[in-house]
């Protein structure tokens, strides 16, 4: 039994490392091995890592770099290497194994073949049967013809590997392939050269385990071998936090504020070390620094004191996300992607249950403390997928899907919209603001700028149901709402569509022009005639009062009206042409 000075000196030396590691994982790849192997004890450093932190670290050196740092891992942090990088969801990627198993043979053979035999000998026995044919021959029996390509170390087991071909699966810079990387059988792979070496370092280690692996190999049914370990490694990855796919979703599934479960009273008493409990991973906290507002409300708390077990919370939930958004884990990019998820959510959910209270870190503080972060993400993980539902029933009964239009109907910004909504997790058109196309929803503003253009584009939908248009008369052109509904009030003012459904064919250029020189005044501009009699046309076209126009209709239109400005304004009429003016549907060229 540890006694009080014992366990104080472990609390310190486990603090001394925690520091160790927390340098290393915010160093560069170099720095971090030099760090690394220079330490006073290498092997006790590297086996205290947790193991997300480890694999973190081995592709940010490298994985060939990182050899003599698995040398010295330890046998736990190994299997979680083979559990994360060989599965395709339920299927065991040979040529993945064959990779990993080659990066740790090359950092410890003998360890390598008495660990996976001893630990995991149904797992080895699969690999092998999946690349190689073993033939056990009688002591009374000659060797047949065929048995020129077999390969046999003691004249009894044969084997030999099928459709034998040399290469490598390393990209062009030495790295693992991603697991999801297209692979066919008949690509390069170094398994023979590897497995041939693997069987006889085992055969001078000892035949007789060499014999009994190869007869198990030959008589093992892979289909129930690798169900078992499809099992076995969701169990050990669970109690990582990392959940099968289809139960992890569950981190997206909607709660509203008035069901969340209270955290239970925080106590500020000093908890004991205890080396049985598993630190939490530190890869993710170099990230955390941001101006999101669970960013600064964390910071505060930490300052605070912070929460007992809050940092395992948040790695457990960011290891939800991971899993259930099937990530890989391989560099800063892929950590950063469910970090900036879980961080955006985060202070989204803050803000949802701030509504209607001041608003402020020292409340998201507050927030912190009284519910789970689990929670928290998932009230506002809520927000978009209300959007999203709406944005799908609004689609199904559409003009759009009527019509049999793509969505790009709607021009670039309503498709940036429609486009976020629609993905399998909804996220935030940014267009660019932030240097991305579309990133996570990190506030209600981010949902009230979505719900407002939705609403906009659900209002713009209704007004074109009011038109009683033939879509199978467009022939020349681009199909927008916006080549749409200009074409249809040029054709109507110039007395084109006579009659009903209302005809989308091109006007001729040399019609137009009228038309345009009597849109635009001599500065370029669209005045209040032409602007009013457009609201008028939209009115009468839909069968209401003009005064009786939605209001983001009305809006729509103006803004159409400003873009024909911006675009066409400078153009002289002599300089027309078809062919780059796609917010009209012409024909013809002087």
């Amino acid at each position: 039994m540890n006694t009080d000075y014992q366990l104080a000196n472990k609390t310190r030396r486990e603090l001394k490392l925690q520091n160790m590691r927390r340098d290393i994982l915010v160093s560069d790849g170099a720095k971090a091995l030099d760090m690394i192997l220079e330490a006073p004890s290498p092997a006790t450093l590297i086996q205290s890592f947790p193991d997300q932190d480890l694999y973190y670290l081995m592709h940010k050196i490298g994985v060939h770099d990182f050899i003599p740092v698995l040398a010295q891992a330890a046998s736990s942090q190994w299997e979680y290497i083979l559990d994360v990088e060989v599965w395709d969801d339920d299927r065991l990627n040979p040529h993945m194994m064959t990779q990993v198993f080659s990066l740790l043979f090359k950092a410890d053979p003998q360890r390598l073949l008495r660990w996976a035999i001893m630990e995991k000998p149904d797992f080895v026995e699969y690999y092998l049967s999946q690349k190689m044919h073993v033939v056990i021959r009688e002591h009374d029996e000659l060797p047949p013809e065929d048995f020129d390509d077999y390969i046999t170390l003691d004249d009894k087991f044969y084997f030999r590997f099928p459709d034998r071909q040399s290469g490598t699966d390393e990209d062009s810079e030495g790295e693992l392939l991603p697991q999801d990387a297209p692979r066919d059988d008949g690509l390069p792979d170094d398994a023979p050269e590897l497995i041939e070496q693997m069987l006889k370092t085992l055969a001078a280690m000892d035949l007789s385990v060499l014999h009994g692996l190869l007869l198990e190999t030959s008589s093992l049914l892979p289909a129930e071998a690798e169900e078992e370990q499809f099992r076995q490694k969701n169990l050990r990855l669970a109690e990582k936090g990392f959940l099968p796919a289809h139960e992890a979703v569950g981190i997206y599934q909607p709660v509203a504020g008035k069901n969340l479960t209270l955290r239970p009273a925080i106590t500020n008493e000093p908890r004991a070390f205890d080396p049985d409990i598993p630190m939490p991973p530190m890869y993710f906290t170099q990230f955390l620094n941001g101006d999101s507002l669970f960013s600064k409300a964390l910071e505060q708390l930490n300052r605070q004191g912070g929460i007992p077990g809050l940092d395992s919370e948040l790695a457990a939930l960011i290891n939800k996300v991971i899993s259930a958004d099937r990530i890989k884990i391989r560099n800063r990019e892929s950590i950063e992607k469910p970090l900036e998820k879980a961080v955006s959510t985060l202070s989204l959910g803050l803000e949802v249950l701030m509504e209607g209270s001041k608003a402020g870190v020292e409340t998201a503080v507050d927030l912190i403390k009284k519910y789970f972060l689990e929670d928290i993400f998932r009230t506002g993980s809520r927000e978009g997928a209300r959007l999203q539902n709406m944005a799908r029933k609004w689609y199904e009964t559409s003009f759009i899907d009527a019509k049999n239009l793509p969505l790009s109907f709607l021009g670039e910004a309503y498709l940036g919209i429609i486009g976020g909504l629609m993905v399998q997790r909804p996220m935030f058109f940014a267009d660019y603001a932030d240097k991305v196309l579309y990133r996570n929803f990190a506030g209600l503003s981010d949902i009230r700028a979505t719900r407002r253009q939705l609403d906009e584009i659900i209002c713009l939908d209704d007004f074109l149901k009011c038109l009683d248009v033939d879509i199978a008369t467009f022939t020349f052109g681009v199909l927008t709402y916006k080549s749409m509904l200009l074409t249809l009030w040029v054709r109507d003012r110039m007395d084109l569509n006579k009659s009903k459904p209302l005809s989308l064919a091109p006007i001729d250029l040399a019609e137009f022009k009228d038309f345009f020189a009597q849109l635009f005044s001599p500065e370029g501009t669209i005045g209040d005639t032409q602007a009013k009699d457009f609201g008028l046309w939209a009115a009468q076209a839909s069968g209401v009062h003009e005064a009786d126009l939605p209001t983001a209709l009305q809006g729509i239109l103006y803004g159409l009206l400003r873009e024909l400005e911006s675009e066409y304004g400078h153009i002289r009429i002599q300089d027309l042409d078809p062919r780059f003016m796609p917010m009209f549907l012409l024909s013809g060229q002087d």
